[in-house]
């Protein structure tokens, strides 16, 4: 009677115990749903990958945002405008132009700092010719005209409008937009789409900022996805494997409670205080919860089940499976506490971000140790309805079957083992696909957007490659334009660049009239006309001949009009009558013309006219007439000496003009030998360089040109390279590795060469976080090996065992990411894993390796320690076989439930797990009794003869 008692004051004790440890899980489980910060906006805010301030991306990061106001703390985007397959006709066009000018208009509306526009000329957009991009100063300020006119070439090329965003098959039109940070992503994305939305095209927001958004929004949606599907394959496969309604709702509340809380727990530390964080985090906690908190819920219960056979009651029952599974479960949480913590040595803010995971599986061992022993306790043999049968799964057929005959044949088993494996581990390589876009599938418009600029551009559009030279001065001069100049031409030379964008090309196409080729072609060609001019010159020279027969006429008509004067002198004064100079002139002119057919010409009659009219005051005055019709006498006199002089000096002049025919002949052969010595030196290697007179470069139409690519202080310059690779694959990546290089050596022996160079955009970002990740795995993996073999040591009391063990997980491993590979190649479409798919799927083949080698060394420690080695391997196979299967089966469940998330990354660490527990389920049985066979107890390679021996009757007995 006491004993009962007894029993019911421990069963009240108990409950009373564990009811208030309930409540206080559910309380803190509501509390935590309503204290719960925003995930994805955290996500948006603080998962961003972060880098040192060294790497070349950060630098050239630092560089852009002290730019100016055009670039700086900007976001790169595309507007993407597609009329599909059909050419875009000047209508589309114009609306689309019209659309751009509106939201140019409204800058301040969606914080664009900066928008480059397609051309608007169908010829143009179609066959971008370079001479719209080709105009520029004139070239040498000693031809005012060219200067000129090279002023309104440049006046007329605007750097907002570039026929280079014009798709060669007309189809297409992008616009580039630098937009700031005031709003998200998201944001951003939304206002301008609506802004952008054309008539009759197709309008797309593209950036690698929206990639990477709609990839963390892929995950989000997918995690819901995957919560939903979980679950319901959860509760499906527990109920047929415990054939019970009540188990798989008791392990989906203690694993869901814990999850709500160590969520909140960690949202509220990275809202806080910037705990690591991105958007992986959320969604491996939830599947390594979901997946240990089945694992351990499935060793209480079996644990349960198996004293409720013995006989117990439901409280001895329940305290027993807390004490052997719970040491267990204790064991293998704390291991996976201490590796998944030890990530935050990882640095690396991607892998440092999985250290949330470590607060869940301690909060997961609170819950599962208090929750499910309660219900276990509460609810007895109830908890196994509708079923009745107590038998416990403590048998495993295909592990004891594997685990015997790799302890008969070791050899064989390894050498089997080696053979299936090593295809699948020489099926991985160490290129990963760096891509965001490759993540999420075409129902994103960023996605759209970027598949359609790669269709139609070259591949590198839609994520340039800026490089950034710092200088200490200014570089609008001379000496550095040139520099300049000299690194763009190399770069675009370089195989796999498709273009190159400087200050001075600013469109991708060389300024042709800053070339010294361009301007002596010019001034060579002015020269030729000059020079034809001046042989024509000399040959009219040569053959000059000045007439003086007008002279000797001039003369005779100078004698007859001296003697018509005194006639009609006399005549006047014969007569009394007194004529008026025009009088007098008639009559002169009419004696000219009955005589001597000639008459005076219009200047001898005006001088003849002047010449009376100022001697004749009045009619009456006739002596002072006289006296002037003597004085003109006189002076035709005079005219005629006069032209006799002239006459000589005209035969003088004639000679001297035909010696000038020599001296242009000379000038002509010196200015024809200078013009063929500049036309070559135009085919020279001096030809191919710029320069720029000073008047071009400090003016204001200058400036706004290059402006684009110089800093607002002139001390920065940058160069947008256009790579013909998709951003983040393999070539780009090496294409990037090398363009530091080649600028830093380009620059040597130049008034650059202490500048600094840094390569930015987000290839730079790739091969940045590449390299990062490279060498952190690299760290943790090893770090994480050692820490797992240390604890594994630790619990089997053994060195061999848990290396043994390691050594098989990490060949699972390869084999995963092997068989995903030629998986998702062969299936998916996908050539490459994705950057992060290896160290999640690490992390996760590591936590549930290192658990599941745990169960098996702690059933092998529990087994008869009089037997070999082997022997007990084998036994403890058999009795934990059944566990491991079930929890692979539970595991891959969710896992798979990862497919529907539609994200690239997701999907293949689904894959990989899952065949990688499929693998390790296979590996450890077939492996572990075989080499602890060979190296625990040795082994006899008489074995190894095929011969069969015949036994003795005493050997029989």
């Amino acid at each position: 009677m006491n004993i009962w008692e007894d029993k019911e004051k421990n069963m009240n004790k108990f409950f009373k115990k564990y009811i208030g440890v309930i409540i206080a899980w559910v309380v803190v489980a509501i509390a935590a749903i309503f204290m719960m910060p925003n995930s994805f906006n955290l996500v948006a805010s603080h998962g961003q990958t972060s880098l040192p301030k060294s790497a070349q991306s950060q630098v050239a990061n630092t560089l852009k945002n002290n730019w100016g106001p055009k670039l700086s703390h900007t976001r790169q985007v595309l507007v993407v405008f597609s009329n599909g397959k059909a050419k875009l006709n000047d209508i589309q066009r114009n609306q689309i132009n019209t659309t751009l000018t509106t939201l140019e208009n409204k800058k301040d509306q969606f914080d664009i700092k900066n928008i480059v526009k397609p051309s608007v000329d169908s010829a143009t957009a179609v066959s971008q010719p370079s001479n719209a991009q080709s105009t520029a100063a004139a070239p040498s300020s000693s031809q005012s005209s060219a200067a000129s006119s090279g002023s309104d070439a440049m006046l007329n090329n605007d750097p907002s409008v570039s026929a280079e965003l014009n798709s060669k098959d007309g189809t297409t039109m992008i616009a580039q937009l630098n937009v700031g940070k005031r709003d998200s992503v998201r944001q951003m994305d939304t206002k301008l789409k609506a802004a952008v939305r054309t008539a009759s095209v197709k309008t797309y927001i593209t950036s690698p900022d929206s990639l990477i958004n709609d990839t963390q929004h892929a995950t989000e949606a997918g995690l819901g996805k995957t919560e939903i599907i979980a679950i319901v394959i959860i509760l499906l496969v527990l109920i047929l494997l415990f054939r019970s309604l009540l188990i798989p709702l008791v392990s989906l509340i203690s694993t869901g409670i814990a999850y709500i809380i160590s969520l909140a727990i960690v949202l509220n530390l990275v809202s806080r205080y910037h705990f690591p964080f991105s958007n992986f985090t959320q969604i491996s906690m939830l599947i390594l919860l979901l997946g240990l908190g089945t694992d351990f819920s499935i060793l209480l219960i079996n644990e349960f089940k198996k004293q409720l056979r013995a006989g117990k009651d439901q409280l001895e029952a329940t305290l027993a499976a807390r004490r052997n599974a719970g040491k267990t479960i204790l064991i293998s949480s704390l291991t996976l506490i201490v590796l998944f913590s030890l990530l935050g040595f990882a640095n690396y803010s991607l892998y440092e971000s999985l250290v949330g995971v470590a607060i869940g599986i301690l909060v997961l061992l609170l819950v599962l140790m208090s929750f499910t022993p309660f219900f276990l306790f509460f609810m007895g043999e109830t908890i196994f309805w509708p079923s009745s049968n107590l038998e416990a799964h403590n048998y495993s057929r295909s592990w004891g079957f594997l685990s015997t005959k790799s302890a008969a044949h070791p050899l064989i088993a390894l050498i089997i083992a080696l053979i299936v494996a090593t295809p699948f581990v020489f099926l991985n390589q160490k290129h990963l696909n760096h891509n965001d876009a490759a993540e999420i599938t075409q129902k994103y418009p960023s996605k759209k957007g970027y598949q359609i600029v790669n269709q139609h551009y070259a591949n590198g559009m839609n994520a340039p490659v800026s490089i950034y030279i710092k200088s200490d001065h200014s570089l609008r001069d001379q000496t550095d334009l040139q520099q300049i100049e000299t690194i763009t031409r190399q770069l675009r030379d370089q195989k796999g660049i498709h273009s190159v964008n400087s200050a001075t090309e600013p469109h991708g196409q060389p300024l042709k009239q800053l070339y010294v080729n361009q301007q002596l072609n010019t001034l060579t060609g002015d020269n030729d006309a000059v020079s034809s001019g001046m042989s024509d010159t000399s040959k009219k020279l040569k053959s000059t001949s000045i007439q003086t027969d007008g002279l000797d006429s001039a003369t005779g008509d100078a004698q007859s009009i001296t003697s018509m004067v005194s006639t009609i002198q006399n005549e006047f004064n014969n007569s009394g009558v007194f004529a008026t100079p025009a009088q007098m002139v008639d009559e002169l002119q009419q004696k000219l013309r009955s005589e001597h057919r000639r008459r005076l010409t219009s200047m001898q009659r005006t001088v003849v006219t002047e010449a009376l009219s100022r001697a004749l005051n009045d009619q009456q005055q006739q002596t002072q007439m006289n006296s002037a019709l003597s004085g003109i006498g006189l002076k035709t006199d005079s005219i005629n000496s006069s032209t006799n002089s002239f006459k000589s000096e005209l035969q003088n002049v004639q000679n001297q003009v035909r010696g000038y025919a020599s001296t242009l002949d000379n000038l002509n052969n010196s200015l024809t030998n200078s013009n063929n010595f500049l036309k070559a030196l135009a085919k020279s290697s001096v030809g191919n360089t710029i320069y720029i007179p000073d008047n071009v470069i400090n003016a204001d139409y200058f400036k706004t040109l290059i402006g684009e690519y110089l800093s607002t202080n002139e001390k920065t310059t940058r160069l947008d390279v256009v790579l013909n690779a998709t951003p983040g694959s393999k070539k780009s990546i090496e294409l990037v590795q090398d363009l530091e290089n080649q600028v830093n050596y380009d620059l040597r022996g130049t008034q650059l060469k202490g500048a600094t160079v840094a390569v930015g955009g987000y290839n730079s970002m790739v091969v940045d976080n590449q390299q990062a990740a490279r060498t952190s795995f690299k760290r943790v993996a090893i770090l994480l090996s050692i820490a797992a073999a240390l604890i594994l040591m630790i619990v089997a009391g053994s060195i061999l065992q848990p290396v043994y063990l390691v050594g098989s997980l990490g060949i699972t491993y390869l084999m995963s990411l092997g068989f995903t590979k030629w998986f998702s190649a062969q299936f998916l479409g996908q050539k490459w894993l994705t950057a992060n798919m290896p160290f999640l799927t690490f992390m996760m083949l590591l936590a549930f390796g290192v658990d599941y080698s745990i169960y098996l060394l702690m059933k092998y420690k529990q087994t008869d320690g009089k037997g070999k080695s082997a022997e007990r391997m084998i036994n403890a196979s058999i009795l934990i076989g059944t566990v491991v299967i079930f929890a692979i089966v539970v595991i891959s469940v969710i896992f798979a439930s990862l497919m529907s998330s539609g994200v690239l990354t997701l999907i293949q660490v689904a894959i990989a797990v899952i065949f990688g527990l499929i693998i390790f389920g296979i590996v450890v049985p077939s492996i572990m009794p075989g080499v602890m066979r060979l190296t625990y107890e040795g082994f006899n390679f008489k074995q190894l003869r095929f011969r069969h021996r015949r036994t003795d009757s005493k050997s029989e007995k």
